[in-house]
């Protein structure tokens, strides 16, 4: 660990719990007036992420999020209107969760995974009364930069979605400047190279670092078609599976499992909102916020040879 006390200061400023408002916040708390028939909105979409994300962070309910915020502003002293748990609860669903992505040098390896968020869904309650094991799931996708520990791209579906089908969408929503994609056996197949290579640009196709099955594995020393992950294959045969993975650093894919555990430390392993529109915010509400625990402390480790 290079930046050992940087990363132990930034660890406790973590659990910081002073919450203050920013002039930005205050500024834009407001809607803007529509120049469109219809109602006017009293609470801009700047208001209602900021109130959704500091229920996150406090873990509370909407009611108790409402609560909270007020008291935050009667302390300091600012008239604005606060929006009620019922306002919070409609507008989650359409709330446009700002992106706010990192800056990058060059270009970066991002890492493939996903995992199941519980949710309490419809007919959960017969279910559990008539001794039905089934619960409801959604399935999160996400891809990771391996170096600097951020969630580049994330998608929510359901858990019938297969976790190939999403990796076309995952690395067309990471943005540009990507040099490798990492991702386990799961993932391996003709069909996922070729989504992957669709969502690049020609001029700039990444590698792709997914290890072949063993069924796929050639006779050592055997001719091959020239594809990569042909050679992949032709690779693990001529010198085996922990060489290729060492040469291709196939290692750091386990730092997505890291990653998809720091959100979890943040929602539980569960969803509170019900309807699939809100999911995806709520779930797009607890990356941004993980990326910025990153933000606050990230350490800086160096391999000992």
């Amino acid at each position: 660990m290079r930046n050992w006390a940087e990363y132990d200061l930034g660890l406790v400023r973590r659990g910081d719990v002073r919450v203050w408002l920013s002039d930005d916040a205050i500024g834009g708390w407001r809607a803007a007036c529509r120049t469109t028939p219809g109602g006017q909105r009293r609470f801009s979409n700047l208001a209602i992420e900021t109130t959704l994300i500091l229920g996150v962070v406090m873990r509370l309910r909407l009611r108790q999020t409402e609560g909270f915020v007020r008291s935050l502003m009667q302390i300091m002293m600012l008239d604005l209107a606060m929006p009620d748990h019922t306002t919070l609860a409609r507008r989650r669903r359409t709330v446009d969760v700002r992106e706010q992505r990192w800056k990058r040098k060059g270009p970066i390896d991002i890492v493939i995974d996903s995992t199941g968020l519980k949710f309490f869904g419809a007919g959960e309650g017969a279910r559990a009364k008539h001794g039905e094991s089934r619960s409801s799931w959604r399935k999160l996708h996400l891809t990771v930069d391996p170096a600097s520990h951020e969630i580049v791209a994330h998608e929510l579906t359901d858990d019938d979605t297969a976790d190939a089908s999403m990796a076309g969408d995952l690395v067309a929503n990471s943005g540009g400047n990507i040099g490798r994609v990492i991702a386990d056996g799961a993932y391996d197949g003709a069909p996922v190279d070729q989504a992957i290579r669709a969502a690049r640009p020609t001029q700039s196709p990444p590698k792709i670092v997914i290890p072949p099955g063993t069924s796929s594995i050639p006779t050592k020393g055997e001719p091959h078609g020239g594809t990569e992950r042909q050679r992949h294959a032709a690779q693990i045969a001529l010198r085996g599976r922990m060489a290729w993975q060492r040469q291709h650093r196939y290692g750091r894919r386990s730092l997505v499992e890291t990653a998809i555990s720091r959100v979890k430390r943040i929602n539980g392993g569960r969803l509170t909102s019900r309807i699939f529109g809100a999911q995806q915010n709520e779930v797009a509400l607890h990356i941004k916020i993980a990326n910025r625990n990153m933000l606050l402390a990230r350490p800086q480790s160096q391999r000992i040879r």
